[in-house]
């Protein structure tokens, strides 16, 4: 930002008319009077080294004071962003018996297949559908402080005095459990198993109610934003506007970070966060037509006590996009410091930290990767990434114990066998073969007796029913 530049020296011109008769005969003499009016002297302070109109006055000819969607690796390097990558978690993961196979639970299938559709290549714009599917994971698994999100959020930024209202957009943000905004989504959840009760500082009266802790970005859903935010007016006859259009392609390339992983929009969201426990939207009031000429677009005079910051930790969570092999969660963790928020509060002056700690200037931003898969185990080591904040305090011992076997897995079934279906089939039999049978016999019995075929005569009872057609 330049130095404030004198007010230049007012010109008046005055013409004076003389001379004017009823004949029309008119004789003007014009003289030019100039004044010099008397410049006010404004006093001017140079901003110390180090603070953050310091910063803009050594990279004047350089973009640094735009919107956090077009921050570039450079705003994180001036800030002192430090992006540190941990080592994976991938433990635990369980211990199966190579010939045992596990039947999958209901709520385990309707887990797999939201992961399915936050890692599926989407080439349309179907940004929500994932937007659900991350909302309803979380809330499965941790039921007591992930339940509530709130969907296309826009998080203020706090520059000086000045207010950028819905400067951050964000998919999803997670708030504290104070807050009374409820979700309209409906999810199945589960109780606590492997941890417990959510520790008393979650709910304490340092942290105000509605203020977040957790957010969710798409990265390409952000790609797309970043690809599509320059506007290309159309050339002559309506018609398509080369120059144009490869000049804000080229633009828009320069906002794509060097590495993914550090993202300078993450710093910002971290910092939008951060900001929303300390600041308060001012009440709505009519504005003034000379207030709001004199107030540029999208900036807002704000007049409040300066808030008492402290250190606050705060999270985002993302994961790879079109990775159906190996997908991970990546989970981005951030404390950020008072003196760092002091430098925007107040940004002519120079970061002043805690115990000549210079770490406290800038950001110090970790992150862990969580694999997917298996789904048995996946919510202890999300925890572990999002600690006991969130997760809760680990009830056992082992840090690699898995207790959702039961709601994850079917129980184990008996072997059941039908009985055999009888047959469709009518049985069929012989007539000569038991006309046959009917007179076997001895043939000196069968002189004493009468003929079976009689009348008169008794008939037998043979060890096959016969029927009469049968017999007939």
């Amino acid at each position: 930002m330049p130095p404030r530049a004198m007010p230049p020296t007012a010109i008046e011109t005055t013409n004076e008319a003389n001379g004017s008769d009823k004949n029309g005969d008119v004789a003007s003499q014009t003289s030019t009077r100039v004044t010099k009016r008397q410049s006010v002297q404004r006093p001017y302070t140079r901003p110390e080294l180090g603070s953050l109109y310091d910063i803009m006055y050594d990279y004047s000819g350089t973009s640094l004071y735009v919107l956090p969607i077009c921050w570039t690796d450079l705003h994180y390097e001036l800030l002192g962003v430090d992006f540190v990558e941990r080592p994976v978690i991938d433990t635990p993961v369980p211990d199966l018996v190579p010939d045992r196979w596990l039947e999958p639970s209901s709520f385990a299938r309707a887990i797999t297949s939201e992961l399915h559709i936050l890692v599926r290549p989407d080439k349309s714009p179907r940004t929500f559908c994932k937007n659900r599917s991350i909302k309803h994971v979380l809330a499965k698994l941790f039921p007591e402080t992930l339940s509530r999100a709130k969907t296309d959020a826009e998080l203020d930024l706090f520059f000086g005095q000045r207010v950028y209202k819905k400067a951050i957009r964000v998919p999803c943000v997670w708030r504290t459990a104070s807050c009374t905004e409820k979700s309209f989504d409906s999810a199945t959840t589960i109780p606590y198993t492997s941890f417990g009760k959510v520790p008393s500082s979650f709910q304490d009266a340092n942290n105000p109610g509605n203020a977040p802790f957790l957010a969710y970005i798409n990265r390409s859903q952000l790609a797309g934003i970043r690809k599509s935010l320059f506007r290309v007016v159309r050339g002559p006859d309506r018609g398509p506007n080369e120059p144009v259009a490869s000049l804000q392609r080229l633009r828009s390339k320069m906002l794509i970070p060097a590495n993914i992983d550090h993202d300078p929009y993450i710093a910002a969201i971290l910092l939008g966060m951060a900001q929303a426990h300390f600041y308060r939207r001012p009440p709505k009031a009519a504005k003034s037509s000379q207030e709001s000429s004199d107030s540029p677009a999208g900036q807002k005079p704000v007049r409040m006590p300066p808030p008492k910051f402290r250190n606050v930790k705060v999270q985002v969570i993302t994961h790879d996009d079109a990775n159906t092999i190996d997908p991970n969660f990546i989970i981005y963790t951030a404390t950020v410091t008072s003196t760092f928020l002091n430098r925007f509060l107040h940004p002519d002056k120079a970061p002043v930290p805690r115990d000549s700690d210079k770490a406290g200037e800038g950001l110090r931003i970790t992150y862990h990767r969580v694999p997917f898969w298996p789904v048995l185990g996946l919510k202890e080591r999300l925890s572990k990434a999002l600690g006991e904040r969130i997760a809760g305090y680990p009830k056992y011992g082992d840090p690699d114990h898995i207790a959702l076997w039961e709601e994850l897995l079917e129980p184990p079934r008996q072997a059941y066998y039908p009985p055999p279906a009888p047959s469709l089939k009518r049985s069929f039999y012989d007539p000569f073969v038991t006309c046959d049978s009917s007179f076997d016999g001895d043939e000196a019995d069968s002189s004493d007796e009468q003929s079976i075929m009689s009348p008169d005569a008794k008939r037998r009872r043979t060890t096959q029913s016969i029927s009469t057609l049968e017999v007939c």
